[in-house]
């Protein structure tokens, strides 16, 4: 009841201040100022369909894996503006004409107070799906990590999110609650290759063979930099190593590793070139020998 005291109560004070600010005007003046407000009401819809119209065909937005879904919320979003300026423009000329507005606006202020209390967590929901899905801050398919939840995107909607984690487990979150989130399909994955040699290799002659073997994985589709051989990294007593690296897409990055490790092992055998000998030392036990 006081809910609706103070809704009835504002919606008197805003209509009293409408009608006022057209009290005492002409016949002509009150005619103008609808067809103003009719003319007003026109352009800017059009405006905003116009401005909303080179958004969506615009080549950045269509590339976009949620562009289906970018237009269904902006469509949305663009009939709800619609309807509220529409809304705005009727209660203008109701007061132009002296009709109250009252009964209209307490209804829509209870309306909305109630939306408000009993829908608090939704209505968050919703607001922060449209901005994922209008920022494409992910997309189906898309690995992310969601606080400690780390998985594939299987489906992305305006209340809700579904990830499936590696273990096949399927997490639904609702948007609201989503804050904080790492996109690891949108940034290039680094690779490193290390392989052993004997110190006896010339490290100048292997560089050179390795180099020359890789050189054709550096137009890979699934390429995106690299390779590029280090060289030596690392010196020991018997051996020494050499770093390979390369950047791919995330989840591209393990056939091209598997090729590679194949490549330098092919490169290796036809160069005669060795890799560090492995010496297995004995130690007296108290039963028998053990292997270290």
């Amino acid at each position: 009841m006081n809910i609706e005291k103070n809704t009835g109560a504002v919606a008197s004070e805003a209509d009293q201040a409408l009608r006022s600010t057209f009290r005492g005007l002409e016949s002509w003046e009150r005619l103008l100022v609808v067809a103003l407000v009719v003319i007003g009401t026109f352009v800017i819809l059009k405006l905003i369909d116009s401005f909303i119209g080179r958004q969506l065909n615009s080549n950045k937005i269509k590339e976009k894996g949620s562009y289906n879904r970018i237009v269904t919320v902006t469509n949305l979003i663009r009939r709800i503006i619609k309807v509220i300026l529409i809304f705005i423009g009727l209660t203008i000329v109701m007061s132009v004409f002296n009709i109250s507005i009252t009964p209209i606006i307490a209804t829509l202020g209870v309306f909305s107070l109630a939306i408000g209390v009993g829908a608090q967590s939704l209505v968050k929901d919703f607001i922060n799906g449209f901005f994922i899905i209008f920022e494409d801050q992910y997309s189906v398919g898309d690995l992310v990590k969601i606080d400690d939840i780390e998985g594939v995107v299987e489906d992305l909607g305006l209340r809700v999110t579904k990830i499936r984690d590696f273990d096949k487990v399927l997490h639904i979150i609702p948007n609201g609650n989503i804050s904080i989130i790492s996109n690891k399909e949108r940034a290039n994955v680094r690779t490193k290759i290390e392989f052993y040699l004997d110190n006896s290799c010339d490290p100048d002659f292997v560089e050179e063979k390795i180099k020359k073997a890789i050189e054709k994985y550096r137009d890979h589709k699934d390429m995106a930099m690299g390779p590029n051989l280090w060289g030596v990294t690392e010196n020991g007593k018997d051996a020494y190593k050499m770093t390979l690296v390369y950047y791919t897409r995330q989840g591209r990055q393990y056939d091209l590793e598997y090729a590679l490790r194949s490549e330098i092992l092919k490169t290796m055998q036809r160069e005669n070139i060795k890799s560090p000998m492995i010496r297995n030392k004995f130690i007296e036990g108290e039963d028998d020998h053990a292997l270290l």
